[in-house]
């Protein structure tokens, strides 16, 4: 689920149309990835995206030389 906020009544072409709060809210990935490409231009993402885990910390390697 992915709810947003435009202008009240905020329509895309698409046929997607705010209510009269501006907010809309869709489980429809198309949509998503629509509304998405368009925030944070013109409309709002209210809920938090999926969280993306950090990339690992490289790791030091041994010291292995000779003396």
């Amino acid at each position: 689920m992915a709810k947003y906020s435009a202008s009240p009544l905020y329509s895309v072409a698409s046929g997607i149309e705010f209510n009269a709060d501006g907010t809309y809210e869709t489980e429809v990935a198309e949509e998503i990835a629509l509304l998405d490409s368009l925030a944070p231009t013109w409309i709002k993402r209210e809920d938090p995206e999926e969280p993306v885990k950090p990339a690992p910390k490289p790791r030091k390697a041994a010291n292995t030389s000779a003396k």
